[in-house]
This record gives structure tokens, sequence and C-alpha cells, in this order.
């Protein structure tokens, strides 16, 4: 009985080494791979050609141009043609208003050549770390 206590007791601790972080920190989602304004957002997902369907997170700062809430899922819709259209995909809009300057970060999903949708999605004010 002592030998499995001892074994699970390793087992844990070896689980520990791997899955728990080791800066004291946890983030929501991964690192995003790139951090772009809306006028240089076009630009920057050229660099994700080809990775559809990988988990790629990506950052957006820009005006919020629309805030919709319903059904339990909040919208956030910023940058406007010529740039890509971006919508946010969250639980709560935060108080979020139209015409706020706001960073966008989510699971990245090319929706046309147009449009990017963010699901699921973090947003903060620029300065502010993402949660």
């Amino acid at each position: 009985m002592i030998a499995l206590a001892l074994r699970f007791t390793s087992l844990a601790a070896l689980a520990g080494t791997f899955l728990l972080p080791t800066t004291g920190t946890t983030r929501a989602q991964p690192e995003p791979t790139f951090r772009a304004t809306c006028g240089e957002l076009r630009a920057a997902l050229k660099s994700l050609a080809g990775k559809e369907g990988e988990l790629i997170t990506i950052e957006v700062e820009g005006p919020l141009g629309m805030v919709k809430a319903g059904a339990g899922l909040t919208y956030l819709g910023l940058c406007q043609a010529p740039d890509p259209q971006v919508l946010c995909v969250t639980y709560d809009s935060n108080g979020r208003k139209a015409g706020e300057r706001v960073v966008v970060s989510g699971s990245w999903e090319q929706v046309g050549t147009d449009h990017v949708k963010l699901d699921p999605c973090l947003h903060f004010l620029p300065g502010e770390p993402a949660r």
C-alpha cells in the first residue's frame, strides 16, 4: 500500500513539473502570433497563409464600430473597409461602447479575404495587459 501511495505521489510531482506554469501567471489563450492595427492587419494576415485550421491567436487594435449582445454572447466589431473587418465573439461587453479604441485578442479564423473572426476572444483597452 505504501509503495502505491509513493507511486501516486511521484506521478503527481511529475505531472506538476510539466503541467503547471513556471512563471506564476497563466493566460487564457496562447501568446498572439502578432499584434496589428486595423491598417496593418491585411499585411499581417499574409503571414498566416496556409495555417488555416491551426490554433493561432492574434491581437488587433482599433475603434469599435459595433457592440451587440444576445443569447449569452457579445459581438464586438472593429475595423472598416478597406481594412479587413474583425468580429470578436466574447461573453461580456464590460461596458464597451462604439467608438472606443480597444485591443481584441483571440483564436483566428479567416472568413473570406475581408473578414476575420476571433472566437473565443478577449478584449481590453490599449496599454492594459490581456487577461
